[in-house]
């Protein structure tokens, strides 16, 4: 039976040019290389080389099981890679979600349900959601509308509300309630990756957002700089805020959501555990 390693040999062989080359960029002794390329023309059962004095080159026979080696080798390789990745979406929970704040709820309940799973999220716009969910790209989503699809089963995972953290000097800090219109013209903080709430830029747009899509930075900004920026109330249950601001409830209707834990219905025995605790 041929082995693989005498295809990566053989391989090696013949863009090397020389055995002796060959042998020395596999770590391996010439003579040890030239008993592995002789075992591998019997296995292969015809003549594979042509052989002159102190020269060793491919004939037509070998030139043709070079470029079947050359394919063998890329599926092995793929194969590998595959297995791989298989097994890793069999160890994880793919999770889509709409905005940052579900996982901040669900993670904890997902990973003490799941230990032996590891958890992979991404953030983005709901259509895409459940298509990643019909796909099987996602086993979960966290949405803002409830599925009007009964092909799905889900359940309220929660709910958050917009506010202003406002510096407290801030002109409006001491008012109850603001709305988007209010502030249309501040400059503002603003995170990248907040999903569907990036409306609040349409909402405001006469403002300047200066945007930052790594945390930490942000929250350096925000806590050296007097500019405003979103926060909401499971941000500041998850002290994603800063000390030295006032948070001023946004009025707009919009600016309270309900999320929803989503999955295929006919996964809901899978997740039955996780909902459970919802």
């Amino acid at each position: 039976m041929i082995e693989l390693y005498e295809l990566q040999q053989f391989v090696a062989f013949a863009d090397a040019g020389t055995l002796s080359e060959a042998a020395k960029q596999l770590h391996l002794s010439q003579p040890a290389l030239s008993r592995n390329m002789k075992k591998l023309e019997y296995e292969v059962g015809i003549v594979l080389f042509d052989r002159q004095k102190n020269k060793l080159s491919l004939n037509r026979n070998g030139e043709y099981v070079l470029s079947m080696a050359r394919k063998l080798l890329a599926d092995s390789e793929a194969l590998i890679q595959n297995a791989h990745e298989f097994d890793r979406k069999n160890r994880t929970i793919s999770l889509g979600l709409c905005a940052p704040a579900p996982v901040w709820t669900l993670a904890p309940y997902i990973t003490n349900t799941y230990p032996k799973m590891s958890l992979q999220t991404e953030t983005l716009p709901e259509e895409q959601l459940y298509e990643g969910l019909a796909n099987g790209t996602y086993q979960l989503i966290a949405v803002h509308e409830e599925p009007a699809d009964n092909a799905y089963y889900y359940k309220k995972c929660g709910s958050e509300s917009l506010m202003f953290a406002l510096p407290k000097g801030h002109k409006f800090a001491r008012r109850k309630k603001l709305s988007l219109a209010d502030m249309n013209g501040e400059n503002m903080l603003l995170m990248s990756d907040i999903g569907f709430w990036n409306f609040v830029r349409e909402r405001m747009p006469d403002s300047r957002f200066l945007t930052q899509s790594d945390r930490f930075s942000f929250d350096e900004l925000a806590q050296a700089s007097s500019l405003p920026f979103f926060a909401t109330n499971l941000s500041e249950k998850n002290k994603i805020t800063s000390a030295n601001r006032i948070y001023i409830p946004v009025s707009d209707e919009d600016a309270t959501v309900t999320y929803y834990l989503v999955c295929k219905r006919e996964q809901k025995k899978a997740f039955k555990a996780l909902f459970n605790l919802l």
